[in-house]
């Protein structure tokens, strides 16, 4: 398949890891917009090392971007595809509800359907994407759904060229505009917007309050009942009925 500029394929059969993958072209000298896929990855991987289901028909790919002159902004990236990411499904399933939840994951009627991994290669930045289009785990931190329960007939191929191309918009948009209207996009498809929330965080202190709102440098922020707002920088965040394990 042909993915719009400035994306190049380089399509895998079985690996171990997309983003792993892409590390390894983004040292033979392969640049911006490199994208990776996988049939089946071996050791797929989400946020804080937890094992990702690689199932055939689900969507395995891994993005090689620039974060431009400031590294210290490319954490941002998450929520340019998240934004993304979240406009092309929402193209290829009309009748479904597709929100955003921080920190870079996207719901379908509110269950988890596509997650998102970070990472360095050098200069560079490896974007993971997994996206379940055809099946999901039935036992997760967060209830999961794909994209086939929805009624669409869409493949992995469609939403890989869907996402490739909302993506170059919103990176062309960020790198020109700013975090801005990245922020205001996010938030106007944001899931748990002003309801209660826990945070978990790296440490395993545990924060209960609202979820307020996004800062500008893409923290998420939390009101306790006390009046203070706290700044989540990293962690897992909760909602009541949403997550698997009830919390």
């Amino acid at each position: 398949m042909t993915l719009p500029a400035p994306f190049l394929l380089e399509q895998r059969g079985r690996i171990d890891s997309s983003n792993d993958e892409a590390r390894r072209l983004a040292q033979r000298g392969f640049g911006h917009g490199t994208v990776v896929t996988a049939v089946v990855q071996t050791a797929g991987r989400g946020r804080r090392g937890r094992a990702w289901m690689s199932s055939p028909g689900n969507l395995h790919c891994s993005f090689l971007l620039d974060p431009g002159s400031n590294p210290a902004l490319s954490p941002q990236l998450t929520f340019v595809a998240a934004v993304a990411l979240r406009d092309a499904l929402a193209e290829l399933a009309l009748a479904a509800d597709f929100k955003v939840k921080w920190p870079n994951d996207i719901l379908c009627n509110d269950a988890k359907i596509a997650g998102m991994l970070l990472e360095q290669a050098g200069s560079l930045v490896v974007l993971g994407v997994g996206v379940n289009v055809t099946a999901y785990p039935e036992t997760a931190l967060y209830p999961a759904t794909c994209l086939q329960k929805t009624g669409s007939g869409a493949e992995a191929s469609d939403v890989l060229a869907g996402f490739c191309g909302q993506l170059a918009r919103r990176y062309d948009q960020w790198r020109h505009e700013g975090f801005a209207p990245i922020r205001n996009a996010w938030l106007d498809v944001a899931f748990g917007k002003c309801e209660k929330m826990t945070a978990r965080l790296a440490d395993e202190t545990v924060r209960e309050g609202v979820f307020a709102g996004l800062a500008a440098d893409g923290a998420l922020e939390l009101l306790d009942d006390a009046g203070t707002i706290h700044r989540i920088l990293a962690g897992d965040v909760f909602f009541r009925g949403l997550d698997a394990s009830g919390n």
